[in-house]
């Protein structure tokens, strides 16, 4: 993954992936672990979702009570998971286009760890009446569209939104995210 970040995934050869796992380029080794040079790609997209969605139960049951803090359990996780390993969401971003398969693997498991728990965690925390929320998966898509920025930024262009550090743009989200949700901002 991090060759294919660094030159692409065309710009990546079989031979160049055998070197850097240790292999003799061009010796075909790699095809007694993986059938093409796009399967590479494929375990690295998995892993990825694999690590979203492991990160995404881990912290979803364990939220804090508190709306506030809650939503600045959720900032804080989907930021690191996404940042985890920044190389395969370059990778992700830019080379996906060309392998709709896995563009469209990642979009559904982005969907069914990120935007639908978190819609889940508004409905419910609506149906408590411990916020407000009419349309809680539009208001799940706009704040996590938001929140993604940042990571996805940084993977892009090394730079965040605003030139915000990671701490600065979670209080803002945090803050934006709390009163589209009608959270008290007194405790």
């Amino acid at each position: 993954m991090n060759l294919f970040a660094e030159h692409g995934f065309d710009g990546t050869s079989v031979a160049d992936i055998q070197v850097a796992a240790g292999l003799t380029g061009g010796s075909g080794a790699l095809y007694k672990h993986f059938p093409s040079k796009a399967a590479v790609l494929e375990a690295g997209v998995d892993a990825y979702l694999d690590a979203l969605a492991r990160s995404s139960s881990a912290t979803v049951p364990q939220l804090p009570a508190d709306p506030r803090d809650a939503l600045r359990v959720i900032a804080s996780g989907v930021i690191d998971s996404m940042t985890a390993d920044h190389t395969v969401l370059r990778v992700l971003l830019r080379d996906l286009d060309r392998h709709p398969e896995l563009r469209d693997r990642l979009w559904t498991g982005v969907v069914a760890h990120v935007y639908t728990e978190f819609a889940d965690w508004i409905r419910e925390r609506a149906a408590d009446g411990v916020i407000s929320a009419p349309d809680p998966d539009g208001v799940a898509a706009i704040l996590m569209g938001a929140l993604t920025q940042w990571p996805i930024l940084q993977a892009l262009l090394e730079k965040s939104p605003g030139d915000l550090s990671r701490s600065a743009f979670i209080s803002a989200w945090v803050d934006t995210a709390g009163s589209a949700l009608s959270v008290p901002s007194d405790r």
